[in-house]
């Protein structure tokens, strides 16, 4: 029960730090969770963790490194295999050598096996982080292709490096010919063991689909199963097991293949217990930082033989240290790797020397680098009488957070997103959004509302290829703004046509409310309340005597049979007073004039939608119902609203976008036809 309660109190920390992010969206996520840990540490009822290095090796890092091998884009890392490598393996012994030589140059109390130990762990990047910064800054598709390789292969070398290192450190005794032999050993014989393993989980999907066994359980089980076979088998016979994890991970194919809509529903829930699996994980090992963070700094300051100077200047030395490495050689690679186009070396320009700057800062420490830390061995103490432990501990946090938030501010400065990219990648994620949105409504679909369905689902389809267009996000601002102000201009016109006709007051006030409503939402916190705030004193007690009359209609129906119709030809003459403003403005404003064009030719489409609704000559029969349509329109808005929610708590859009797509629904509500 105390270890089911320590789970459980854990994950409550890492579902606490997810809500917390959206309150405090500034602040990054695994920096709430680090704060909750140390608010773990200093409550009195809450236990403080001893971790099992063996066990944390199983249950964090093996399922972290399959769904990283399972998900990494396989045909573009291996376009770029021979510079993902050279990260991956060169780098990262290099790192290792010097950046231990350094911290025991720098601090002689610190065994050289235990530095090496300690520069293995600073080698993984973190994938997670490298597939994020691609939203903060411009990188070139090779670049990114070349740090997702990166961040694949080199847990597998830091990983084994790490673990001799530590063997080392608790023998004392160290052989670079048995240190080389046994990590080449180590390595081919995790790959062929995780090949093994992988081919036969792979075939065993697919005959059980093949014979239509497969069930959503035993696809989801097995795919979880598949990480700890691998690492056990891969550990029993004494080679690497997170390689033989990352080789398992790459050769499983099942749930790239097949066909039908039972499979694509099972991919789809495995992804989302990936996505959870890998979200707790993560979390966790956060979590567990804050606790243990204390414990660290609290061990090493208090012990006289340990200075906390020394501890901050070697999270200071070994950063830079390990940025020039890191730029040196991303410099010498690209001075060595040939073009893909001409096959020849090119020399370095200033954009090549920038292209290293680029790459250096895009591999932030993370996730594995914080689960090597916790495997640290507590015997690593007993040799220097010192708390060794508790110091790397904290040495290695320390790097991390600065490499974590030097990447975020450094690079988009270096790299920074234009107008163009950003447009791009706004378009991208719309038409995920609405692609989803339409599976919702689809789900509407009734032999009762057919008709109205397939009508709304076709305006859909509409937005899908407009959006496809994928244009500047400066030029989407400034619709945006050409829309809200010519919703503005409607809102003049009629308030013009309640002084000058007041028996179409209550219908108009209808439509006023419409609009009113959309741009409050639009304007935000300091929007709300335009109409009253606008409108004159002897209007203020009418417009809410007639809001409270609103909700008494809505509760008592047929209270005005002839509103309706009144509010529909006040929309077209509405729509027609609109079109004629727009073709004056056409012409004046001549750096929108595409915007208003295409706006003209909405207006017109909407026109003509209400005057074949209200056209006898057509059969209502071959026609979607009006008010059909427009409850569906309701359903539709608010299921995309709830597809913009979802997207942004999973993090698949940023809070920017996902405001804009909240404004270009509003936008719709405001120009539905009744």
């Amino acid at each position: 029960m105390a270890v089911l309660t320590l789970v459980l109190e854990i994950l409550i920390a890492v579902l606490i730090s997810s809500a917390l992010s959206h309150v405090i969206p500034r602040v990054s996520t695994p920096l709430v969770q680090i704060a909750l840990g140390v608010c773990w540490y200093f409550t009195p009822f809450l236990p403080n963790l001893e971790l099992d290095s063996e066990l944390f090796m199983v249950l964090f890092i093996a399922p972290l490194l399959f769904l990283e091998a399972r998900n990494v884009p396989r045909r573009e890392v291996a376009k770029n295999l021979g510079p993902s490598l050279s990260l991956a393996i060169g780098l990262v012994l290099l790192s290792l050598a010097v950046t231990g030589v350094t911290l025991h140059v720098l601090w002689p109390a610190v065994p050289l096996a235990a530095a090496l130990a300690l520069g293995a762990a600073l080698g993984p990047t973190d994938a997670v982080a490298v597939a994020s910064l691609g939203k903060e800054a411009k990188l070139t598709d090779r670049q990114l292709n070349v740090l997702r390789g990166e961040s694949l292969f080199n847990d597998a070398a830091s990983i084994v490096g790490f673990q001799f290192a530590c063997a080392a450190a608790l023998t004392g005794a160290f052989s670079m010919s048995e240190f080389a032999g046994g990590i080449t050993f180590s390595f081919f014989g995790g790959v062929t063991v995780g090949v093994i393993i992988g081919f036969l989980f792979n075939h065993l999907v697919l005959l059980l689909r093949r014979y239509r066994m497969e069930t959503m359980t035993l696809r989801i089980g097995i795919e979880i199963l598949i990480p700890f076979t691998a690492y056990a088998a891969a550990e029993h016979l004494h080679v690497s097991g997170v390689l033989s994890v990352v080789a398992a991970g790459l050769l499983i194919t099942f749930q790239r293949y097949g066909f039908g809509s039972d499979i694509a529903r099972t991919n789809l829930v495995s992804n989302s217990v990936w996505q959870f699996v890998e979200f707790t994980l993560n979390g966790s090992v956060f979590v567990l930082l804050g606790i243990e963070l204390p414990i660290a700094m609290r061990a090493s300051w208090e012990n006289p033989s340990v200075s906390s100077r020394m501890l901050v200047l070697a999270v200071a030395v070994l950063t830079v240290v390990s940025l020039a490495i890191r730029f040196l050689w991303m410099a010498g690679m690209l001075r060595v790797t040939k073009d893909s186009t001409t096959g020849k070396r090119r020399p370095m320009t200033k954009d090549r020397w920038h292209s290293a700057a680029v790459m250096t800062f895009g591999g932030p420490k993370g996730t594995i680098s914080l689960a090597l830390a916790f495997t640290l061995p507590y015997g690593i103490d007993e040799a220097t009488h010192i708390p060794l432990r508790s110091a790397l501990l904290f040495i290695i946090s320390g790097y991390i957070v600065v490499s974590l938030v030097s990447a975020n501010i450094v690079l988009p400065l270096l790299a920074p997103k234009d107008d163009d990219a950003q447009g791009e990648e706004y378009a991208r994620v719309n038409v995920e959004m609405l692609r989803r949105t339409l599976t919702k409504i689809a789900e509407l679909d009734t032999p009762d509302t057919h008709t109205e369905v397939r009508a709304v689902m076709h305006s859909y389809g509409e937005r899908i290829d407009r959006v496809k267009l994928a244009v500047p996000q400066e030029t989407v601002k400034r619709e945006q703004k050409v829309r809200m102000t010519t919703l503005e201009w409607e809102r003049e016109w009629l308030n013009r046509l309640i002084e000058d006709h007041p028996e179409k007051e209550e219908a108009a006030e209808e439509l006023l409310g419409r609009l009113n409503a959309s741009l409050n939402h639009m304007a935000g916190p300091n929007g709300h309340h335009i109409q009253i705030r606008q409108a004159k004193p002897r209007r203020q007690l009418a417009i809410l005597v007639r809001r409270a009359w609103a909700v008494i209609a809505r509760v008592a129906p047929g209270l005005s049979s002839s509103k309706v119709d009144m509010m529909r030809a006040i929309q077209i003459e509405l729509f027609k007073a609109t079109i004629a403003h727009l073709q004056r403005e056409v012409l004046t404003d001549v750096e929108n004039a595409e915007i208003i064009a295409r706006l003209i030719g909405e207006y017109r489409a909407a026109l003509s939608s209400l005057h074949t609704k209200t056209s006898s000559l057509v059969s209502l029969q071959t026609l979607p119902s009006r008010q059909g349509v427009a409850d569906i329109r309701t359903q539709t808005f608010r299921l995309e609203l709830e597809t913009i929610r979802e997207m942004l708590d999973e993090d698949e859009i940023t809070r920017a976008q996902a405001k804009m797509m909240r404004q270009n629904v509003y936008l719709m509500q405001a120009d539905a036809v009744l």
